[in-house]
This record gives structure tokens, C-alpha cells and sequence, in this order.
């Protein structure tokens, strides 16, 4: 189904075209009722009779009626437009981190304020029972007031919801996925989607993804063998405290990641953590913490209170003007007659 731009169908006035893909067209329409601008997303015609497209679609629909946060998307409603089934969404000025990366890296403060919202998404979206899948650059808004949303969730899946994936179909983008969905294993897992986001953090603050090799079979492999390389190597501003973090996230095992996107959003905001906490055990996301526990916002301040690193950026600067001292004075008493 095309809708006609300028015309009126169900009470929404099609205003213009947005895109489309395989999986979706998507337009922004006028709610003549709510007198709402939104965005409707509809199912292509050439794959509205396929049933695990439908119930996808359908699935998506009941998993974003319980998704409410500022930094996630925000679902109106699944509306009927001209007799097919539409998702009815907040339309909003932004552009995707993978845009945002075609211009390089982030700084290093700009990269942290971002991913903590994306982790904020993802907490909250845990606590509700779902796992996104799906977090890659293309899933990941940003406004020109720095607000970030995250997006794209028809291939999140709640506790219960039954597999909709066939044997040897992968989602996602295979740059940000974890190891052990190549492997087949457990997806519903909250830590697959801590690795994406690890994924993403080392694409921000380095220009590129992990892994890089050509070819996604030669990809999939990096991410289930291969060391990632360190991404102060890539950007020499990203201080060794960070690299820490970011690498504890890319963990093969996930035993060895962050047991939550709450214990990554902490880790971030006190870094020099990471190396004093043993390694996590396998416990149900949120456990140390309530989970209606809201995530504290991002600090507010143009640089991110990373204060170890702060501190050790200070007391490094005190030796240095302290050695200068005294050697200058050494040369004075020299050149005393």
C-alpha cells in the first residue's frame, strides 16, 4: 500500500514521504484527532501475506505499548491506515549515529554523554522484560539538542515471546553483535545487548566498529575468536581507564561483561572500577539494583565527571611542574660564582 501525499485516510493527513526498506515504509502524517504530527511506519505489500513478517510486526507493536522512557522512541499506538495495520510513533529532527560516524570520531566527553543515554534506553528496556537485538548506529537517534533515542525494535523479543527467526537467520547489523549469537546460543540474554553497545561505544570514540575485516562471515568470526584491539591504539585522547571499560564490555564470555546495563552505565561514570570488581556472575538484570530504579540522567556539564581521571591527570601535572621547579633552581645555584 502507497499512501497519496496531500490526501486524508482513517483521520491522518499524509503530509510527505521518510523512507523505506524491506522492512517497512515509513511516512509522517498529521493526526487530525490528537492534532499530533507522528511518524507511521507500514509493512511493504510485497510482505504483508508473510506470517513471520506479520507476527514481527505485531510483536513489535506490543513491545513498544510498554517501552516509555526519554531516551526510547515514543509509541503512540498500532493505528489502521487504509486497512493495513501502521505503528504510530513520535516524529522527531534527528539523524542516526551511523550518519553522525560517516563524519569520524566523537570526542571523547561527547561519546560518553551519548552512550549513557543509549545504556539508559537499554536499562529500561531490560526492565521491562525486553532485549533490543538490534543496537547499531542505524538504531540510534540523536537530536540537535544531543537528546538520544533509540529506536528500531522489530527484532527486540520480551520474556515469553515465542522464536520468529528461522535456523540460520541472523538480525541485526553483524558489526554490533555479540559472539554468542553467532554461535546460536541464548539471545534473550540482557548482556548480548551490552556488547552492542560496547560495540558502539568503541565505534564512537575510534570512527569504526571493532571488527573490520571484509566479508560478514570473516566478521562474525573476529567477534567470536579475535582480540579486539584496544581503542586508545586508534585514538590516542582515550585514556586506559576507559579502554578498560569498553573492553570489559566486548568480553567474549558474557559471564565476563557487565552482568547489567546498569553496572556498564556506572562503569563509565566511575572507570577506575572496572579492574577492582571481580568478574560478574550470570545474575538477572537490574538484581543490585530496584529495577523501577530510574538511571540517573548523563552529568549535565560539557565534560563528564570521569573523576579518576581526573585526578590522575592532576597529580601527573603536579609532578611535572614540580620537577621543572626544581631543576631550574639546581641550575640557578650552578651558575652562583
Amino acid at each position: 500500500m502507497s499512501l497519496v501525499i496531500g490526501s486524508t485516510v482513517d483521520g491522518y493527513e499524509i503530509l510527505d514521504y521518510v523512507d523505506s526498506s524491506s522492512k517497512r515504509i515509513s511516512y509522517r502524517a498529521h493526526n487530525k484527532s490528537s492534532q499530533r504530527i507522528e511518524l507511521l511506519q507500514i509493512l511493504p505489500e510485497a510482505i504483508r501475506s508473510d506470517p513471520e513478517r506479520s507476527a514481527r510486526f505485531h510483536r513489535e507493536s506490543r513491545i513498544l505499548a510498554n517501552l516509555q522512557h526519554p531516551n526510547i522512541v515514543t509509541f503512540y499506538g498500532a493505528v489502521e491506515i487504509g486497512g493495513c495495520l501502521a505503528l504510530s510513533m513520535e516524529s522527531i529532527e534527528a539523524v542516526t549515529l551511523k550518519d553522525r560516524l560517516d563524519l569520524g570520531p566523537m570526542e571523547i566527553d561527547e561519546a560518553a554523554r551519548t552512550i549513557l543515554q543509549v545504556i539508559a534506553a537499554a536499562d529500561a528496556a531490560h526492565a521491562a522484560g525486553v532485549v533490543h537485538r538490534e543496537i547499531s548506529p542505524a538504531n540510534v537517534l540523536i537530536t540537535p539538542e544531543n537528546l538520544v533515542k533509540l529506536s528500531g525494535f522489530a527484532a527486540a523479543k520480551a520474556a515469553g515471546d515465542a522464536n520468529l527467526t528461522r535456523a540460520g537467520v541472523l538480525v541485526g547489523d553483524v558489526h554490533y553483535t555479540a559472539p554468542e549469537v553467532f554461535k546460536g546460543l541464548n539471545s534473550m540474554d540482557p548482556r548480548v545487548d551490552v556488547y552492542s553497545i560496547g560495540c558502539l561505544f568503541y565505534a564512537l570514540v575510534t570512527g569504526r566498529p571493532p571488527f573490520t575485516p571484509a566479508g560478514e562471515y570473516q566478521i562474525m568470526m573476529a567477534h567470536v575468536l579475535e582480540p579486539p584491539v584496544p581503542p586508545s591504539l586508534l585514538n590516542p585522547k582515550l585514556n586506559s581507564l576507559l579502554d578498560a571499560v569498553i573492553l570489559k564490555a566486548l568480553a567474549k564470555d558474557p559471564a565476563d561483561r557487565y552482568a547489567s546495563a546498569r553496572e556498564f552505565y556506572n562503569a563509565i561514570l566511575d572507570p577506575s572500577s572496572v579492574g577492582q570488581q571481580p568478574p560478574p556472575l550470570p545474575v538477572p538484570v537490574l538484581a543490585a539494583a530496584p529495577i523501577s530504579a530510574p538511571l540517573p540522567p548523563p552529568p549535565a556539564s560539557e565534560s563528564v565527571r570521569l573523576l579518576p581521571i581526573l585526578i590522575v591527570a592532576g597529580f601527573g601535572a603536579v609532578v611535572l611542574i614540580s620537577a621543572f621547579i626544581i631543576l631550574s633552581a639546581s641550575r640557578t645555584i650552578a651558575q652562583i660564582p
